[in-house]
């Protein structure tokens, strides 16, 4: 009997597809759908605003938002890896709120705006959880 056995090489880019962005986000228990829309100000449960854990960020107006916001979104995935205490909690949040806010600038006649709406969701779900750490 005769068995095929499987390239090495298949197994690999069989895996890097799996892991790919949108089996992650499935995954993901913080991506969770919401209205796209990234409103700093929490209420208490008495309906009253309260202050934000980070203060907004004015991002300047960028030539390649997409791009400049993913390079953003990973220097705070990256920062997520070995934030420890309270400070680094409060700049992970802003660099989540600075990815939001790029992937806001990106127009809708842009071949990515889908997928930069998509990514706030799941990048608000992700700067919750360091304003949450930070708060701690």
């Amino acid at each position: 009997m005769n068995r095929s056995r499987l390239n090495p090489g298949i197994i690999v880019a069989w895996l890097v597809l799996l892991a790919g962005c949108e089996f992650l986000n499935s995954v993901n228990p913080l991506a969770t759908p919401d209205d796209g829309g990234f409103d700093p100000v929490a209420t208490d449960p008495n309906g009253a605003a309260t202050a934000p854990a980070t203060t907004p960020v004015t991002v300047p107006p960028s030539e390649t938002p997409f791009r400049d916001a993913v390079n953003k979104a990973m220097d705070a995935a990256n920062a997520v890896q070995v934030a420890q205490d309270q400070a680094d909690w409060q700049a992970v949040a802003v660099q989540w709120q600075e990815a939001i806010a790029l992937m806001q600038q990106v127009p809708a006649d842009d071949p990515n705006y889908a997928i930069a709406q998509e990514k706030v969701t799941e990048y608000t779900g992700y700067l919750q959880y360091a304003q949450q750490n930070a708060a701690q």
